[in-house]
């Protein structure tokens, strides 16, 4: 998720003043704008004055006010995070001063990777992408009166008549959830719902029951042919949306810890290659351009071998996070192994995908990661695009843009290779 950092600063209080020359560095190298204060009243006015996106508060904190005093006051004046960086403490003292207005630890020493992950988490929660909900119902009236309700609560809804074009729809629309009409002409809600449940792909979607059955024991077989929940038509407006909220919610908590790599919360390798999969099957039906690229990381090893894997760990997160800057969401970037990235580029031709990849590459050169020994280190990566040619399958797409990968890094690295 990317901000304009020029709108949010990051404030830190700590007297230390190499401690804050450690921390400010750390996030200018991320593009972010910190400034530090050594006196309490100072970092009041600052809030007043400008709202930051995060406040860090040392341990040791400042001589003009007690902590005690100080953090229900910062609480006040300021809605985000409240981080306050220490070293380990017992869980008792942590219980106070989260009483106190603490939101967030982070453990000294100061690593910009985990205040990073922490600001990106936060601002997802705050902008959260549109629910799609996929609305099954052979009554227009109905299916009209549901999605008037999900749409004014900001959710993204399709509707469909005919349950027999659900499956086709979901591949195209990938709905969060399915309201589920129960009886219709052509087949009853729960036969389709146990038709879903056979598919992996669409086994883990929440499917909630809108009918106006209202026996008991018929609704709990309905549930237990694959639905989540059951709802009774013409019921509350604000049931439909708080259990249709709550029911994607979940599914996307769990969806990505399925489907994301933990290291850098890109997709992993499985689920890269079902939406691969997914975008050439598109592709090939709609009848438009679409690109993949390999990324690969310039000399990985020799990072590992002569910094340790901690810091290769941080060079990969890093580019991570600016692939997830660059497509918000990052449902469309995932980490192919080890150093290797892939990133798919659905309605874009070869060129394009290449203008993009290479503004990441120059982008990513002029990173500077720091080592453990405070040593600043500049790195490069070599890619490789491919474009779907007619017949080509995702294999055949993989192998193409892996292959121009591998002509960018025998030309010198530092490039981005064009399939021939």
């Amino acid at each position: 998720m990317s901000f304009d950092v020029s709108v949010a600063p990051i404030y830190l209080l700590c007297r230390n003043a190499a401690y804050v020359e450690t921390i400010v560095g750390q996030l200018s190298m991320y593009g972010l704008r910190a400034t530090a204060f050594a006196r309490a009243a100072a970092l009041l006015a600052a809030i007043h004055g400008e709202a930051p996106l995060v406040v860090l508060v040392d341990e040791a904190a400042c001589d003009d006010m007690a902590l005690p005093q100080l953090l229900p006051m910062i609480a006040r004046l300021h809605e985000g995070p409240l981080v306050y960086l220490s070293l380990p403490m017992a869980a008792q003292e942590q219980i106070e001063l989260a009483r106190a207005g603490v939101t967030d630890f982070l453990p000294k020493p100061f690593d910009g990777h985990r205040l990073i992950d922490q600001i990106d988490r936060m601002l997802e929660a705050r902008s959260p992408q549109p629910a799609r909900v996929l609305i099954v119902d052979d009554s227009e009236t109905l299916a009209h009166w549901a999605s008037n309700v999900l749409t004014m609560a900001g959710m993204r809804v399709r509707s469909v008549k005919n349950p027999l074009k659900v499956p086709q729809l979901i591949a195209l629309e990938k709905p969060e959830l399915i309201l589920l009409d129960m009886y219709m002409p052509e087949c009853t809600g729960d036969e389709l719902a146990r038709v879903l449940r056979q598919n992996p792909a669409f086994d883990g979607i929440p499917i909630v029951f809108l009918s106006s059955e209202t026996q008991r024991g018929r609704q709990l077989t309905a549930r237990r042919m694959g639905g989540d929940d059951f709802l009774v038509k013409n019921n509350d407006p604000d049931e439909l949306i708080d259990i249709v909220a709550m029911m994607v919610d979940r599914y996307r908590r769990l969806r990505e810890l399925m489907s994301r790599d933990s290291l850098t919360r890109l997709l992993n390798h499985t689920h890269l290659i079902e939406r691969l999969l997914q975008e050439v099957a598109r592709a090939h039906e709609t009848i438009h351009p679409l690109s993949f690229a390999m990324i690969d990381i310039d000399h990985f090893k020799s990072v590992n071998d002569r910094y340790g894997h901690a810091v290769g760990d941080r060079v990969i997160k890093s580019l991570a996070r600016q692939l997830r800057q660059a497509f918000p969401g990052a449902d469309l970037v995932g980490r192919y192994g080890g150093e290797e990235f892939s990133i798919i580029f659905p309605n874009t031709s070869l060129l394009r995908a290449a203008q993009q990849v290479d503004e990441l590459r120059l982008g990513f050169g002029e990173f500077r990661h720091l080592c453990s020994n405070g040593e600043p280190l500049a790195l490069s990566f070599s890619a490789g695009v491919a474009q779907l040619g007619n017949g080509m399958q995702a294999e055949q797409l993989i192998e193409t843009a892996d292959a121009a990968l591998y002509q960018a890094k025998a030309a010198g690295r530092n490039q981005v290779g064009l399939a021939r």
